[in-house]
């Protein structure tokens, strides 16, 4: 008795101790960081005379701003700081030039679009635009269309691969069947495809359809931009491109084919250049002039979703996060009105509402700005706004209902788990990852979706002005571009962040005196620590997985399954 009470204690002893060797680690840790942050940060630099900007490409420009009390990045640029500052060196006198370096590029088309917009006012100054890079694809090219003037290397190792366009779509069904996995999956709008690769082996007519209406589209826009921006024939471009005569070249193919300039290496074309000065964009700083008349830019940046306010700011949407930050706008009384930039593929009908609601209620007027992408709950929560701005390119609509409902009942039997219900009450098992799916139970949870729809098409045609049934029309999940959604009235005006600011302080009569502040979302270090713990917590839950709750844990990602979602439809 006494050697196991003795054990027991020596074993409390080492548990103490490595916790508190964790916590210890953790303080210092966050000593460390704050440390050597400050001793990192550096100084604003002396701009010199006859100085280019560089613009990395590869680098994320994000679609967000955040407080976090663990960035001590003074250098770091958002995408509508990278915009601001490039307006800004048109006319510095000691800006030359921009040189913008596209390997690895990671914008995409919308965000392309305008800053190729930007791009063509600051070449009005007089000032050159080269782009330089040793790998182009459709993107690359894209921007680097924009350019005065557009360098490779003379390799042979350099690669082009411009194309028409491929997606790959994978179904999950034949696995899920082997693995002992069923998902129903309970739709409202034939177009609404999310979650039909768990249930389908092969695409449906609907979702093939709409992807590739959307696809066809977009390559012919690209052509049409191409075309314009490089001086050459629409129909010679794309008969070069599908031929698949740019897949697998050079940079010496594609100066052959006019869609490149030169052929030299960087320091050789900075010498041409007479570049004797360059400064990565991000230590470029601009002054900030805030004035008595301001637009607020709120950013509505992921998936929404209506609980998650534990989790890392950047990739989640949630009411009260939001709903926060709008109503620091709201209350600021220099904010005269607000832009909302939104890049979101839905999720969370009910959080979706509850934030469509607030963007009603806010009485200064709420301009919104789809960036990439703001379609089923995105699109829910911008026809709130009082107008609608997206790029020709973005992706929006999507207006439909899913419900996924995933049952492992097969896969428990599988590796040999006998799970027996008590319950009581009629459907009491109706979200059990273990009750068969019936007719009843799917005509019920139908009926629930069917609500969320019909709700969703009324917000839609108070927001918009139009009928119920005008709305269903394009709705029923049905996937458009920009260009499309201005002709069938779900958008205002092509356009993108620039383009909305000016036109809500042209309404608002303040285009001659403003300035624009970003409100920016606040970190703790509560939900940082957590994000960092998450994995961890998940691995657990999958080797318990035998236990029926966490079986639930395991597949159920915040409002994505058991409940109505408005979510993308690919």
């Amino acid at each position: 008795m006494f050697i196991i009470k003795y054990i027991f204690r020596f074993f409390k002893f080492i548990i103490t101790e490595i916790s508190a060797l964790i916590i210890k680690l953790i303080v210092l840790g966050i000593i460390l960081i704050f440390g050597f942050s400050y001793l990192s940060r550096e100084k604003k630099p002396t701009i010199k005379s006859n100085t280019f900007l560089e613009v990395d490409l590869s680098k994320k420009y994000n679609e967000n701003l955040i407080d976090s009390p663990l960035d001590f990045n003074t250098t770091s640029t958002n995408f509508y700081q990278l915009l601001e500052k490039i307006k800004f060196a048109k006319n510095d006198k000691k800006i030359s030039g921009i040189v913008l370096f596209f390997d690895g590029n990671t914008l995409n088309k919308p965000q392309i679009s305008e800053l190729g917009e930007v791009l063509k006012d600051f070449k009005t100054a007089r000032k050159p635009i080269y782009s330089y890079g040793a790998y182009i694809d459709n993107n690359s090219l894209l921007i680097s269309s924009y350019s005065s003037a557009t360098f490779m290397p003379p390799s042979a190792a350099t690669s082009a691969n411009i194309t028409g366009y491929n997606k790959e779509i994978p179904y999950y069904k034949s696995l899920a069947d082997k693995v002992g996995i069923d998902v129903d999956v309970i739709h409202v709008g034939n177009f609404k495809s999310y979650g039909e690769n768990y249930k389908r082996k092969t695409i449906s007519p609907e979702y093939k359809a709409n992807t590739k209406r959307i696809l066809d589209k977009t390559y012919s826009m690209f052509v049409d931009d191409i075309s314009k921006n490089r001086n050459i024939s629409k129909y010679e471009f794309s008969k070069l491109t599908l031929s698949g005569d740019l897949m697998g070249g050079t940079s010496r193919t594609l100066l052959k084919n006019k869609l490149i300039d030169h052929l030299k290496y960087y320091e050789n074309f900075k010498k041409s250049q007479k570049m004797k000065n360059t400064l990565l964009i991000e230590r470029y700083s601009i002054p900030e002039i805030e004035k008595d008349n301001q637009i607020a830019i709120v950013y509505a940046n992921g998936e929404i979703n209506y609980t998650g306010d534990n989790k890392k700011v950047g990739g989640i949407i949630t009411p009260r996060r939001l709903i926060t930050t709008l109503e620091k706008a709201n209350s600021n009384p220099k904010v005269k009105g607000i832009v909302l930039r939104i890049n979101s593929p839905g999720g969370s009908a009910l959080a979706s509402d509850i934030i469509y609601n607030t963007v009603r209620s806010i009485k200064k007027p709420i301009y919104i700005s789809i960036g990439s992408v703001a379609a089923s709950g995105g699109y829910y929560i911008a026809s709130g706004g009082n107008k609608i701005f997206a790029d020709k390119n973005s992706i929006t609509g999507s207006i439909g209902v899913v419900s996924l409902i995933p049952n492992f009942k097969k896969l428990t039997e599988k590796v040999g788990v006998n799970m027996e219900e008590i319950s009581r009450g009629k459907d009491a098992d109706l979200y059990s990852v273990m009750s068969p799916m019936t007719p009843e139970r799917e005509a019920k949870i139908y009926q629930s979706n069917l609500r969320v729809y019909d709700e969703f098409l009324t917000k839609v045609s108070y927001g918009r002005n139009m009928t119920k049934e005008q709305v269903h029309e394009i709705a029923q999940g049905k996937v458009w571009l920009g260009q499309e959604a201005l002709k069938i009235g779900l958008v205002d005006q092509i356009g993108g962040l620039e383009d909305t600011i000016s036109s809500l302080a042209t309404n608002l009569e303040i285009e001659k005196n403003y300035s624009v502040i970003e409100i920016p979302y606040e970190e703790n270090l509560e939900n940082i620590f957590e994000s960092f713990s998450s994995p961890f917590v998940k691995l657990n839950t999958l080797l318990n997985f035998k236990e029926q709750s966490n079986l639930k844990n395991i597949v159920k990602n915040d409002e994505l399954l058991f409940k109505p979602i408005l979510y993308m439809s690919f």
